[in-house]
């Protein structure tokens, strides 16, 4: 009989409100499971000596925890697992968005657009035409004959889509778009939503993801309209209009060291609004990135890195405040609820298997921070049937299975390999990975988690005694 181990891919948290106690997950299993930590230390030294019970180490051996494999058996499995994996979601949903238009009415310093942008000097003015629209919804049923794989949904974005004199075009998106059987989401800035008001409606908008920079003084510093100057009264109004028409709004704020603590007096002014108790509101804290290494126009940005951002946010918030980890936590607390495995990624978004940004000139891009960049174009749909480029192929082959830095990595499947568009322009290109330290991360964000799902059960039990 073939040796027992301990798994490669056996990732152990120290639960922090239970001190005797370990989460365990697999990475390639997708198993997790609460062990004691005297269980734990068995299987930690399982191939020393072990007084398990036999029952126990069937279990853990059919959770994956324990293997006969050997280590480089593991990684060449994980690397096919990836392949299939990605095969099989390339079959699945594509995902569509319109970029409305190049221009923008702010001048964000840290915008990852400024480099087609001259830091907004040179703003492209193409925007959509009808004759665009017209095409780019033919297109889509030629990039998917199948419409039930369509995903309903479709991006608005930009440069800024939601500008005023966008009005007239994004109607008849919206309304063309309503006919065939499409509702649509939007990023925007908020500043020009009231020109909109007369077609705001959660019939045809299922959401809108407006951009704070924290509180009235650091926001109006950093984001600001280019002729009118200060913004941030009138997107608030805005973002109460959307609400008053039961349209779901996610703030999403900008963070680095500079505005980490304005979350307090935002949170004060939202509950003033009425907006918190809403069921349509939302906000949660973005980390602030340094998109071009060589940009030196932020001086009023204190940039965090991903592992002080999680720490800091904990500490000073003790998770009141959702933030990004990679989804971890939100993950996490499904899995628990729902005595799920997790659930495996080879890929950490759809811009690698199935995505798809039409712009107003006939270029197709994948990802949101690729738009307007000429050596990140996948397509054309000028013609009656879509264009491809080599990139498109780059793109959607590229995953945990085949970047270089993911193939030996225990959290492959659970973080994906982290943002492409990261990595496009590195030395390694799509072969390289962008993790951003998701594995020092993810015991603090699994933790949280813990914790939250320990109250919801302490929660319900106390419901049921009462």
């Amino acid at each position: 009989m073939e040796k027992l181990r301990l798994s490669y891919y056996t990732i152990p948290v120290k639960l922090e409100i239970e001190d005797d106690k370990y989460l365990l997950t697999h990475g390639y299993t997708g198993a997790i499971d609460i062990l004691d930590k005297d269980i734990w230390k068995e299987i930690e030294d399982f191939s020393k000596t072990s007084s398990l019970p036999e029952q126990t180490i069937a279990y853990l051996q059919k959770r994956g925890y324990l293997t006969t494999h050997t280590q480089e058996e593991e990684i060449e499995y994980v690397k096919k697992l990836a392949q299939l994996l990605h095969k099989t979601q390339s079959k699945l949903y594509k995902t569509f968005g319109f970029i409305i238009s190049y221009d923008c009415n702010f001048r964000c310093s840290y915008c990852f657009e400024n480099g087609i942008s001259n830091h907004g000097n040179q703003w492209s003015k193409w925007t959509f035409t009808k004759e665009m629209v017209d095409k780019a919804y033919k297109i889509m049923m030629k990039i998917e004959p199948r419409k039930e794989l369509h995903y309903k949904n479709i991006l608005l974005y930009g440069g800024e889509p939601f500008l005023r004199q966008n009005k007239e075009v994004i109607e008849y998106i919206v309304l063309k778009g309503h006919q065939l059987g499409y509702t649509f989401k939007v990023i925007s800035n908020g500043y020009d939503i009231d020109y909109f008001e007369n077609i705001l409606s959660p019939e045809y908008f299922t959401f809108f993801q407006i951009t704070l920079d924290g509180d009235k003084e650091n926001h109006n510093s950093r984001r600001f309209h280019y002729e009118e100057g200060a913004s941030f009264d009138k997107i608030v109004n805005n973002i109460g209009i959307l609400l008053r028409k039961n349209i779901d709004v996610s703030v999403r704020v900008n963070t680095d060291s500079n505005n980490f603590q304005d979350f307090k007096s935002l949170n004060e002014l939202f509950k003033k609004l009425g907006f918190t108790s809403n069921p349509h509101f939302k906000t949660y804290s973005s980390i602030l990135r340094k998109y071009n290494e060589n940009d030196n126009c932020d001086v009023d940005i204190n940039y965090l890195s991903m592992d002080t951002f999680n720490k800091q946010h904990q500490k000073t918030y003790n998770g009141e405040i959702y933030y990004q980890d990679f989804g971890i936590y939100r993950h996490y607390l499904s899995y628990l609820e729902n005595g799920s495995r997790c659930r495996l990624y080879s890929a950490s978004c759809s811009a690698q298997y199935g995505s798809y940004l039409l712009d107003p000139v006939g270029d197709i891009f994948t990802c949101l921070e690729t738009v307007g960049k000429p050596d990140q174009v996948i397509g054309h749909y000028t013609n009656e049937e879509p264009e491809w480029t080599e990139v498109r192929k780059h793109w959607f082959e590229r995953n945990t299975g085949n970047a270089l830095n993911c193939q030996s990595c225990k959290y492959a499947l659970l973080c994906g390999g982290g943002c492409l568009a990261r990595s496009v322009h590195t030395k390694d290109g799509f072969k390289a990975s962008a993790c951003f330290k998701f594995k020092s991360v993810y015991p603090l964000s699994v933790n949280r988690a813990y914790s939250a799902y320990k109250q919801s059960l302490l929660l319900t039990t106390n419901s049921k005694i009462k």
